[in-house]
């Protein structure tokens, strides 16, 4: 059976789980068309993770997308494929090469695998499985009538083992991404293992799309779900049947949880539905199986179950946040303290569900704080971050900040002073904050276009940046940083002439 893949997530979950089933790392290079060593390499990896722990934050920072030379040529690829669906590499190399295509033949076969149309799969049909082979998850919303928050829109994950029907289920306020994956460990914790292969929906956290039949896996989930070696398996759209035995759980959730019970708040609900899962869902007689699903789950489930890595995936949520002057950093409405000197510099801020941490540009903790609940406007400010009161105010604490910004900053600085002698701080602060959405070399170029207009104000900055440059969110720029630092230590790669390969076979 020939395993379609859409990105290299998915060929690493492919390549732990058939590994995991007997394949031979040799079978496995055969079957991906990879060498040996990168399938050892993945491995290896995929197992340090496990044992030593994973770390969402060293990801983030070096997950960049380098561009490629077939970026431009893809349409033209596409074309010749709708119109030559059995084009051979080779070919497609031929006519691209016409077009200017530089690069080599191997990344165009790679791409080719990719985005060649694919037979259509067979439908999915509803079975019964074995024990630790299969469990089915979705998402129901129900709006609940709290007695001390009033009247809220939430959301029931549901998790069921495929085999003894042993059911968890969580309640959320949402269904984002790292919702689903804390969820998703809580599942696996709770039943102190993990199946082989779990169906689920078409949400965009899980499928960004489906390509001539075939799911195309948002790979930050893949990643997490190779993390526990289980197999994703997406419904086919528009056939909610074929998970009927979670689908079937919510009639019970609705009849046995929610039915003639009312809540405070969501804590409330979250705390009873632990115990209705123990004293209820557990030792009731399922209609299918005929028997409590706790006792087949003992008997049978738990023992063929995989057992979870020695560290959990680290399912915290990453992002770069720029420090207003306030020392502050905001995150889900709420606001977290960090020291006065890290004012407009941009912070990795690391959000766990109890806890936040924030760290410096070169990746050093200097701030740790409980998580407040989403939405709730609250702010957190350590005693220990202001240890100085005077670098609140003022120009002096920006000084090298503002420097640091580009050669015409020194020049603009001094203008600031002479224009407004008591607010230039106030001016430094506002023009440092547009780091959040703008590069500092734009910044810079602004900033030498007004001084030839003696136009020394923050407000001026703006409009000029708005009319000149391009916002960017704090990722993108990140990654641009990133990928022109790699290119200077990367060697620049040329390709052979083809003569040269001649000389090679006419010695033989």
């Amino acid at each position: 059976m020939v395993l379609i893949v859409n990105s290299r997530q998915e060929m690493e979950n492919l390549i732990v789980t058939m590994h995991l089933e007997g394949s031979s790392i040799r079978g496995l290079a055969k079957h991906f068309k990879i060498s040996r060593n990168t399938v050892r390499k993945i491995l290896k990896d995929h197992d340090a993770k496990r044992e030593k722990g994973h770390n969402i934050l060293l990801d983030q920072k070096f997950r960049i997308k380098r561009r490629s030379k077939l970026d431009p040529f893809e349409p033209r690829i596409k074309e010749l494929l709708k119109e030559f669906p059995d084009i051979k590499g080779q070919r497609v190399f031929e006519e691209i090469q016409k077009k200017g295509y530089s690069g080599s033949i191997s990344i165009l076969r790679e791409r080719l695998r990719l985005v060649r149309p694919k037979p259509k799969k067979e439908p999915i049909v509803r079975f019964e499985t074995d024990p630790g082979i299969q469990a089915q998850m979705d998402w129901s919303p129900y709006t609940i009538n709290f007695s001390r928050t009033g009247k809220s829109k939430i959301l029931c994950y549901s998790y069921i083992l495929g085999y003894s029907r042993r059911h968890y289920i969580d309640f959320t306020t949402d269904r984002k991404f790292h919702t689903l994956i804390r969820c998703f460990r809580g599942a696996f914790e709770y039943f102190g293992g993990v199946p082989k292969q779990c169906l689920h929906d078409n949400e965009k956290t899980m499928v960004l799309r489906w390509e001539a039949g075939h799911p195309v896996y948002n790979p930050a989930f893949i990643s997490f779900i190779t993390h526990y070696n289980c197999r994703p398996i997406a419904c086919r759209p528009r056939r909610p049947e074929t998970k009927g035995k979670v689908e079937e759980a919510f009639q019970y959730i609705e009849s046995s949880l929610l039915n003639g019970r009312r809540f405070q708040d969501l804590q409330d609900l979250k705390s009873t539905s632990q115990w209705w899962l123990k004293n209820k869902s557990d030792i009731h007689i399922h209609s299918t199986t005929g028997r409590p699903p706790i006792e087949l789950f003992i008997e049978s489930e738990l023992p063929n179950l995989q057992p979870l890595p020695l560290h959990p995936y680290d399912t915290a949520e990453v992002k770069l946040i720029l420090c207003y002057f306030d020392g502050f950093l905001k995150f889900k409405s709420n606001q977290y303290s960090v020291p006065y000197e890290y004012i407009g510099e941009i912070m990795s801020l690391k959000a766990t569900e109890k806890e936040i941490f924030i760290y410096s540009p070169e990746l050093k903790l200097v701030g740790h704080h409980e998580r407040f609940e989403d939405e709730v406007n609250q702010k957190s400010e350590n005693p220990l971050h202001r240890n100085s009161s005077k670098v609140r105010y003022g120009l002096e604490p920006l000084k090298s900040k503002f420097l640091n910004l580009g050669d015409a900053a020194q020049s603009f600085m001094a203008g600031l002073k002479e224009k407004y002698p008591r607010h230039c701080g106030f001016h430094a602060r506002y023009i440092l904050q547009l780091k959040e959405h703008y590069l500092a070399d734009d910044i810079n170029k602004a900033l030498k276009h007004a001084i030839r207009y003696y136009a020394f104000d923050g407000k001026a900055i703006e409009r000029i940046l708005k009319a000149k440059a391009t916002p960017r969110t704090l990722e993108s720029i990140r990654n641009e940083r990133a990928r022109k630092t790699l290119q200077k230590v990367l060697p620049e790669i040329r390709q052979r002439p083809l003569g040269e390969y001649n000389e090679l076979f006419d010695k033989d």
